[in-house]
């Protein structure tokens, strides 16, 4: 038996647009530029995953929810500290 995932398996099981498997696409016109991370009309709304930092995919996911996790914790005088075995 073998399995083989394409674009249209991403996009059938992620609706991620033309069954992309990372974010974005960085060119030198983005860079590193960085979307927002809030909306200004909806409190307590934060947005993290591959689609909110260019290159996309697992790192990216996990750091943007790292950084907005240290975000909330600033907003409410708290101390963000992480923890590796």
């Amino acid at each position: 038996m073998v399995d083989v995932a394409t674009p249209l398996t991403f996009q059938r099981y992620t609706g991620n647009w033309r069954g992309s498997f990372e974010g974005w696409l960085m060119t030198p016109k983005e860079g590193f530029l960085r979307m927002k991370k809030t909306l200004t009309t909806v409190k307590n709304f934060y947005m993290v995953g591959q689609w909110v930092q260019p290159g996309g995919g697992l790192p990216s996911g996990v750091s943007t929810a790292r950084e907005v996790i240290a975000q909330i914790c600033r907003e409410d005088g708290k101390r963000f500290q992480t923890f590796t075995d």
